[in-house]
């Protein structure tokens, strides 16, 4: 129950696999009745209101938490409220960070009404969270989720490469924030990306430091953090969060109980070698010299019997510069193997994350 200690839930997290196949977000955005919203006595100010200058009555309310110093000493994270009083609508955003001391545990549809009841907790507002589930619809949403896995340099080089990407990367200027994974796809529309962050980094950021400072439980939230990576993507319209979560309206049930191997999915539609992808072989082939062995290679499907063979054959080298064939030999040799280990490497790296991402339901 709620009594358990947080260190015994995020345990469960990690082990259990009804929660291993919860959908998880780390930020969500929704629109809602503006019925449901009420200020808290005292507290109105917090509010920008808006005013109709004929009547003077009420147009619209504003909260948001980064517009100014003394909103972000309450609320440290992303926070955002319109309330339209003409459409009688209103939109909230936040991030996972509302949780605070369950921060870990991210939005799913066991913590959803948590969270909305900790805008109350830091005096804010107060909302109807039953109201709320029952009339809301989402239009943004990172689906998220954080797993044991310490993102090497070795790993992201491994991912970059399967991308097609040729720029050997310096990758420790981008531990502090997420890795950005693209497919190479020509239209914008269908541009598939995925988040990766080495979560045990980037928590340690200045930026997070005023939302540990303000939690009754820092060390246990930088824990729970060690050795994980995150992996994260951001559905930012309805069409798409329809989409990857093969749901037909963006409500709270839907929504919540959508396709819950949306990461892995995302996963296998960016890194999954094409035809074309010709990228495993870049790092080998530094000049045309190198080219020019790899495409021998290529041709006799790396068998490296059937190049020598063909050397002979075509009389490249004669019988006085054995020496030199059996340099060139050496050569093309221990590029077949740079090429077999990479490959081989590249299929463990790839298999070990699905494995994680992986949905397993019992």
């Amino acid at each position: 129950g709620s009594e358990m200690c947080i260190r015994d839930r995020y345990k469960v997290m990690n082990h259990d696999t009804h929660y291993n196949c919860k959908l998880q977000y780390d930020t969500v955005r929704f629109c809602t009745s503006s019925d449901n919203i009420s200020l808290i006595k005292g507290k109105e100010n917090l509010f920008k209101h808006t005013f109709d200058i004929e009547t003077g009555e009420v147009t619209s309310m504003e909260f948001n938490s980064q517009a100014n110093q003394a909103n972000r000493n309450i609320v440290p994270f992303s926070l955002y409220i319109r309330v339209n009083m003409q459409s009688k609508r209103m939109i909230i955003e936040f991030s996972s960070k509302l949780l605070l001391e369950d921060y870990p545990l991210l939005i799913s549809e066991d913590t959803f009404p948590q969270a909305l009841r900790n805008m109350e907790r830091l005096g804010i507002c107060k909302l109807d969270v039953e109201s709320i589930i029952e009339d809301c619809h989402f239009n943004k949403l990172h689906a998220t989720k954080d797993v044991d896995m310490e993102l090497t340099e070795s790993i992201l080089n491994t991912l970059n490469l399967y991308t097609g990407n040729y720029r050997k990367y310096k990758w420790i200027h981008y531990m502090n924030e997420g890795i950005c994974f693209k497919k190479d796809v020509k239209t914008r529309d269908c541009q598939e990306e995925l988040n990766i962050y080495n979560k045990e980094v980037e928590i340690l950021t200045p930026k997070n430091k005023p939302f540990l400072k303000m939690v009754s439980n820092p060390t246990e939230i930088l824990e729970y953090y060690q050795k994980k990576t995150r992996f994260e993507l951001k559905m930012e319209t309805k069409r798409k969060i329809r989409n990857k979560l093969k749901i037909p309206d963006t409500s709270y049930h839907s929504v919540m109980r959508g396709n819950p191997n949306i990461l892995l999915e995302q996963f296998d539609c960016i890194f999954t070698p094409s035809a074309n992808n010709k990228a495993a072989d870049v790092p080998l082939i530094n000049n045309f010299h190198d080219y020019t062995l790899f495409c021998t290679l290529y041709l006799h499907k790396f068998n490296l019997k059937m190049v020598e063979q063909d050397i002979k054959d075509r009389r490249l080298y004669s019988q006085k510069s054995r020496c030199a064939f059996g340099r060139k030999m050496n050569k093309i040799k221990s590029m077949a193997h740079a090429w077999s280990e990479q490959s081989m490497n590249t299929n463990a790296v790839l298999e070990g994350i699905r494995e994680k991402l992986m949905c397993s339901v019992n």
